[in-house]
């Protein structure tokens, strides 16, 4: 018996090694297929914000807004070999001051993952307050779509985002907000990263800084 256990915890550690391995390659194979892409090299991904409201909801500040861009067949492609695409919208709200550094008075990430589901043929969207490579901790959300399309729209819309405590502003002063919007290479395979430096259709990013006007809800 105890030879049998010691049999199978061995193969399973050869089987374990064994598929590591296999998604490194395949990482690596992906990585090098983007690098030596001539004509996806020239692709441009531009961002437009859309439709930017805030609000002051009782004692939040909520966002809405659509950040529209297309998907390049480039990263559709890499997504329908296993590849997660991951995404981060970042809010920050700065009060002005004249006689000292302008202050930070709220900050706030999401954090969104898409992937496909081989299995189902379905789009998987999965949102977070905190990157996914964080090791799982947190609370997040996820939902199914029949198509990429569906999926994207998920993506790209910010619907009441609550962003800040209202008792967090001030009024009487002026404040700005800065928004940044970007697909995060930071949590890809490290193999995957290399490929991806340098590929325009990869960079997929918006910052956009504003005063802050708010309105109130009726």
């Amino acid at each position: 018996m105890a030879f049998i256990s010691h049999c199978w915890k061995k193969n399973w550690r050869i089987e374990t090694i064994k598929c590591f391995a296999a998604s490194a390659w395949r990482a690596l194979f992906l990585a090098l297929t983007l690098c030596l892409d001539p004509i996806n090299a020239q692709a441009i991904t531009p961002v437009e914000l859309q439709g930017l409201k805030i609000e002051r909801i009782e004692q939040g500040v909520y966002l809405t807004a659509n950040l529209q861009f297309e998907m390049p067949t480039l990263l559709e492609d890499a997504m329908l070999k296993g590849v997660s695409l991951y995404f981060v919208t970042e809010v920050d709200i700065v009060r002005e001051r004249w006689y000292f550094y302008d202050k930070n008075v709220a900050h706030i990430e999401r954090h969104v993952r898409l992937s496909y589901m081989p299995l189902t043929r379905r789009w998987r969207v999965s949102v977070s307050p905190q990157p996914f490579s964080a090791g799982g901790l947190g609370m997040n959300m996820g939902q199914s779509y029949d198509s990429l399309e569906d999926a994207l729209v998920s993506v790209r819309r910010l619907v009441q985002w609550r962003v800040a405590n209202a008792a967090d502003l001030d009024a009487d002063s002026k404040q700005n907000i800065e928004l940044s919007f970007r697909l995060d290479l930071t949590q890809l395979p490290r193999p995957l990263q290399m490929g991806a430096a340098g590929q325009s259709d990869w960079n997929i990013n918006l910052n956009r800084k504003q005063r802050l006007v708010m309105v109130s809800a009726p």
